[in-house]
Parts: C-alpha cells; structure tokens; sequence
C-alpha cells in the first residue's frame, strides 16, 4: 500500500512538473533566469560587421553585434533577447558586458587586423538613462586602456519615450571623454528632428525600412536623398545598413551616403574570422541606375 502511495505522489509531481515546463510563464522565467547566467558567465558573443568607406571602400569601423548560443537549442540573435533584458531589468550588465567585451577585442583588432580600427556599439535608450553606466564605462576603458575616441555608441531614436534631459547627461560624460554617438534607425521614431537638435550625434544610420524600399517606393528614395542632403547641412555623417543588393548599394552611394552597411559587402563575422582582407569592400557590379 505505502508503494502505491509513493507511485501516485510521483506521478502527481510528474503531472506538475510537466504543466509547469508548458506554462509560458515558467518558460519566460526560465528564459530570463538562463539569460542572466549567461550574462554574468561570460557565455555571450560578439561578431562584428564592417561599415564600408562608399568611395574608398575601406572600413575602419566594425559594428558589434551580441550573439547568444544555447547549446541544443542554437543561437540567439539581439532582436530576441534585448526586448527582454530591457524590461526585466538585465540590459545594463548586458550593455556593461557588451563594452567592456568590445575594449578587447579592440586592442586585439588594432594589433592584428588594421591599427586604426574602431567599433560601433549599440547602447539601450534604458542605459543611456544612466549616469552610472556612464562612468562605468569610462572606469571599463581605463582599465582596458582604450581610447573612448575609439568608440563609437548607436543609440536608437526612440529616446522621445523617455528622459531626454538623462540621456543627453550621458552622451555628455562620455563626449567629454572622446566618445562618439550614432543615431540608429534614424527615420522612424516621432521625433528625429529634436533628437537631431538635442544629442551630441556626429552621424545617422537610415534604417533599413528605407534601404528595402529602393527600387520599390519613390517616396522612399525621396526621403532617404532628403536625410542625406539635412546631414550633410548639420555636417554630419550618414550609414546606410541593410545593403543587400547591388541596386540598393548604387543607389546609397550615388545619394551622397558616406558608410555602406550590408549582407551585400559582408555578413557579421568572429573576431577568429576577421582578416585584414575583409575590411574591405568587394567590387559590385554597376546596377545602371
């Protein structure tokens, strides 16, 4: 009789366990838990992908990119797991580890790849918030001995959902610094032109809504010679991401476009796998534009 008991007790926490593996809750928790541990062990990575010179050809830039590899399950890209870290408190250890991840591979990229090499990083507009991710960044690159000149932050445009008086803060510290910032998927939030006004930005990224439309939309390639030619009124830099076709690169580069971005010229990559080679661009063919 006891055995019979032991076998229902068993099979009642089988029965549980089993509900609690379905309930989507219990995954996210899971998904978060093991986000956290991956975080804090090192367990991320980093592939870079150039931005091409449009009429050298040449990148002396490469944009990080954060990779997340689950043994059994694959790998994870940012669209999957940022949302996440942003709102369950983990994007400011994500973006800490992010940078000082970066600081070095960049002493490696310099030393081994092209000594003029900088790199692009995507910054959460929640971090951006943060004065104390503001020093700790500048703490990580002095303990790194990398030149915050060497670094450059994207922020998305998006920075009207939150405080713009905190993110301009931040932007100053790590200006004072040598630090430069990008406006990423400039184009599609509410209030481009007042981030334009507001934020120390040296360059804008179109977003890739825009590139996909070429060929497809005049409104679209409208728009994207009216940004190019307001950018260089402001004299700022402008980056076209998402090239993937000859037309598209044509097309970007003949508008006044100064960086080409693009699966096109070269997919993200290992820091393993970067050669001095891959920084630059491959010759595509005229599309006729």
């Amino acid at each position: 009789m006891k055995n019979v008991i032991t076998n229902k007790n068993f099979s009642t926490e089988r029965s549980t366990a089993l509900q609690e593996e379905r309930n989507p809750a219990t995954q996210h928790n899971t998904f978060i838990s093991n986000l956290r541990y991956a975080i804090d062990n090192d367990e991320l990575s980093l592939h870079y992908q150039p931005r091409f010179d449009a009429i050298s050809g040449k990148a002396d830039i490469v944009e990080a990119l954060a990779r997340w590899h689950r043994p059994g399950i694959g790998r994870y890209y940012p669209g999957v797991f940022i949302p996440d870290a942003e709102e369950n408190g983990l994007i400011f250890s994500l973006d800490l580890w992010v940078f000082e991840r970066c600081c070095k591979d960049l002493k490696l990229l310099k030393t081994t790849v092209n000594p003029h090499t900088k790199i692009a990083i995507n910054l959460s507009v929640l971090t951006c918030e943060s004065i104390y991710c503001a020093q700790k960044i500048i703490e990580i690159s002095k303990n790194h001995d990398v030149h915050l000149s060497d670094i450059e932050f994207e922020i998305t445009e998006n920075t009207h959902k939150h405080d713009i008086r905190k993110v301009i803060a931040f932007c100053e510290t790590l200006k004072n610094q040598g630090a430069q910032f990008s406006l990423d998927n400039f184009g599609t939030g509410q209030s481009p032109l007042v981030n334009l006004n507001l934020l120390p930005a040296n360059t804008i990224k179109i977003d890739r809504s825009f590139i996909h439309d070429i060929g497809k939309s005049k409104r679209s390639e409208i728009i994207i010679r009216s940004l190019i030619n307001m950018a260089k009124e402001l004299n700022m830099q402008v980056v076209a991401e998402g090239i993937e076709s000859n037309e598209q690169y044509w097309f970007m580069r003949d508008a006044g476009c100064d960086q080409l971005q693009g699966f096109l010229l070269c997919r993200p990559i290992g820091l393993d796998r970067i050669e001095s080679s891959m920084l630059y661009a491959p010759e595509v063919e005229y599309s006729g534009l």
